[in-house]
């Protein structure tokens, strides 16, 4: 933003305190009205206290808040809606029973023919705001059987039923396949062409330098840096948000992809996972596997099936046909799958992964329990052994926790991810199953999730990790397999990873280029 522009929004020496900890310790924002701001900083860098600042749930302690010049004071989230600020936060906010058009019009006054609620008007102007970004929106599904993609889709189209000043975006692509994801970058630059002021939170740093015309960056709720994104670039930006930390930044930030499957020393000759099973719509065979030490990539648009693949694998859907861990078919429910050395983590960890009445300790420990028993006779579990186990767990992934007692609901996003991916660390596992393990997490966390898969694989497991994030998959992947409409249509081997050649796959192109057998 240029220094004689007069900023829309300004935010100066705002300062929140939870107790103990200083989330954000004069923080400072500026923003023009139809200008797209990147808001960046690591998980914990105080850019989700801020956005509750903005939307009125949390009051700051000091520093100051001005729209159009005047100080404002926002005192409720009803309040911000009535300065045209509108929220799209990260973990959506939808009634699972309702479909797109009753989470469109909640908390709204809604159309009236005579005494008579107007259910044609309602639908009409929700399939408006959706025409615009998701016209392929099952309007008439209730959100609970919406995929992750389709639920952000629902409460983008929410968010923008009225007109707005502000929209504030929570990594709103996170769940989006690559098309959903340039429609939605499209509405973006409209809103803002229009005059909008849009404050995109991403960690996705290509996103951000294509998008967005300056960017904030916070950490340790402190503002350390703004500007124009034409004058810095990514290695800038990451620097800022680190703090000039040297740890290591994996391919997913622009290193050389991993380049091979790693030798096992026990030399196995059956692959470490095959599948056989009905999949697809039309149920249609498809046959899957897996060695030892790969690290296999899934990718395919929306609705292409590769969640649902990892959950046919893991159990928590019926599969007709065969699978099979070390040549031994699969049999029972999940706790047999576990036993087996199955490992798997969600995408969507709050709704499939967390428990707000455990604490962290104990999420961390869920899968161990029996390896914690205080003694064979016994079925309670040693509270110190598990509280060990946490502790090394949460070092081991710096886990930003105040206390492990607390619940995982606690947690940022990012932290939350590391918690639900982190149980699974200590055990002896044979095939780990990662549907979008980066989602929400920031560049350091991104490298810290990255070299735990790859130190997995390198000791003996097979490694299948779903991600919609095309950068990602490249960088990680030793084998990708593109998936279509439940059918397979690229599987390539290392040396035959190409952007191009996914991207075709993905759309129904079927690629030839398939790596031997796993021996």
């Amino acid at each position: 933003m240029n220094p004689e522009d007069a900023p829309f929004l300004a935010l100066t020496g705002v300062t929140k305190r939870f107790g103990a900890t200083l989330a954000l310790d004069g923080a400072a924002l500026r923003i023009a009205a139809g200008s797209v701001h990147a808001l960046l900083g690591e998980n914990g860098a105080g850019k989700s206290t801020l956005i509750k600042i903005l939307s009125g749930v949390h009051a700051p302690e000091a520093g100051m808040i001005r729209l159009d010049g005047r100080e404002a004071a926002i005192a409720s989230p009803r309040a911000a809606e009535a300065m045209g600020l509108r929220f799209i936060h990260q973990e959506l906010n939808l009634v699972p029973h309702f479909d797109a058009v009753a989470n469109g019009w909640i908390g709204r006054r809604h159309p009236r023919r005579g005494p008579f609620i107007d259910q044609r008007a309602m639908r009409a102007r929700v399939a408006e705001v959706a025409a615009r970004i998701a016209p392929d929106l099952p309007l008439d599904r209730p959100a609970k059987r919406l995929t992750p993609g389709q639920r952000q889709m629902a409460e983008i189209v929410r968010a923008l039923m009225e007109p707005a000043r502000l929209v504030v975006m929570d990594e709103p692509t996170s769940s989006l396949s690559e098309g959903e994801a340039e429609r939605l970058h499209a509405v973006v630059r409209q809103l803002a062409a229009e005059g909008t002021a849009v404050l995109f939170i991403s960690h996705r740093l290509d996103e951000v330098t294509a998008l967005c015309a300056d960017y904030t960056v916070l950490r340790n709720g402190r503002t350390v840096g703004s500007g124009r994104i034409a004058d810095t670039n990514r290695d800038g930006l990451v620097a800022l948000m680190s703090g000039g930390s040297d740890r290591r930044q994996d391919s997913a930030s622009g290193g050389a992809k991993y380049a091979a499957p790693v030798a096992v020393a026990d030399g196995s000759a059956a692959p470490r996972l095959s599948a056989e099973i009905a999949f697809g719509p039309a149920g249609e065979g498809i046959a899957f596997e897996a060695a030892a030490g790969e690290i296999v990539g899934l990718y395919g648009l929306v609705g292409s099936g590769r969640s649902s693949l990892l959950k046919l694998i893991w159990g928590a859907k019926p599969a007709r046909g065969r699978i099979s861990v070390d040549g031994a078919p699969l049999k029972g429910g999940i706790a047999s799958r576990v036993a087996r050395g199955l490992a798997y983590v969600p995408e969507d960890r709050r709704r499939e992964a967390l428990a707000a009445p455990l604490s962290i300790e104990a999420s961390l420990a869920l899968p161990h329990l029996s390896d914690f028993r205080a003694a064979r006779s016994l079925p309670v579990s040693s509270r110190p052994a598990i509280r060990r186990f946490a502790q090394d767990v949460a070092r081991r992934l710096r886990l930003a926790a105040a206390s492990l007692q607390a619940s995982p609901m606690t947690l940022s996003g990012g932290n939350q991810q590391k918690l639900v991916f982190g149980r699974w660390l200590g055990r002896r596992t044979r095939v780990m199953l990662v549907d979008e393990p980066t989602r929400g997490v920031d560049v350091g966390a991104k490298a810290e999730i990255h070299a735990e898969l790859r130190r997995i694989a390198a000791d003996g497991a097979a490694v299948i990790v779903a991600t919609s994030d095309i950068e990602e998959l490249i960088a990680l992947s030793t084998r990708v397999v593109v998936l279509c409409a439940g059918r397979i249509t690229a599987d390539l081997a290392a040396d035959a990873i190409d952007r191009g050649r996914i991207v075709a796959a993905a759309f129904g192109h079927a690629v030839t280029d398939v790596p031997p057998k796993a021996a």
